[in-house]
């Protein structure tokens, strides 16, 4: 365990210390924060479900699934179970912002993000490419920005994976009506 570790921290430290000029400070920043509880993914769900609202009744069934299991999962169950400290400046992590607060494993940010490249990817398959290169920009900026650990973000997106293919599968779950069986009738 402490080889992972020690490769983890030496992972962080060839990414966190990157050259940090403005632009990709700000453009991390930027990206760190429109994956904050989803918020892109959400704004790309609602756009896909106006352009196509006909198609999809239960179309956001998933992403409140995604939403609710992973806020569940990642934040209330594994974060404070785990309670990984973040990185800090003690250690020499460059930390770009304010930092945050609470614990460091596994990543909400990269959790969110792919559990909606699944769902969103169910629904809109010719955009998977997009969705998944913005996953990774997200992810990464949140061991570029010094507030997770490599191995924070590979076990939230492995976590968000297996959240988006649970929550695609509640609406069909909850909302599916058993087939009635046919009587038979007897002909004396």
């Amino acid at each position: 365990m402490d080889n992972l570790l020690a490769l983890d921290t030496q992972l962080f430290f060839a990414i966190n210390h990157l050259p940090h000029p403005f632009v990709a400070d700000w453009l991390a920043m930027l990206l760190s924060g429109v994956g904050t509880a989803g918020f892109v993914w959400i704004c790309i769900g609602i756009l896909l479900f106006l352009r196509e609202e006909t198609k999809h009744h239960r179309f956001f069934i998933p992403f409140l699934g995604v939403l609710g299991l992973s806020w569940a999962v990642v934040e209330q169950a594994i974060k404070s179970t785990v309670a990984r400290p973040r990185p800090s400046i003690d250690m020499g992590a460059y930390i770009v912002g304010d930092g945050a607060t609470w614990y460091s494993f596994p990543s909400s940010h990269a959790a969110l993000s792919w559990a909606f490249v699944v769902v969103l990817s169910h629904y809109e398959p010719k955009y998977t490419g997009a969705y998944v290169v913005l996953a990774i920009l997200i992810s990464l900026s949140r061991v570029y920005l010094g507030v997770h650990y490599p191995f924070d973000i590979l076990a939230g997106a492995v976590l968000g994976f297996m959240i988006g293919k649970v929550s695609l599968r509640v609406p069909s779950f909850l909302l599916s009506t058993p087939k009635k069986s046919k009587k038979r009738t007897s002909s004396r």
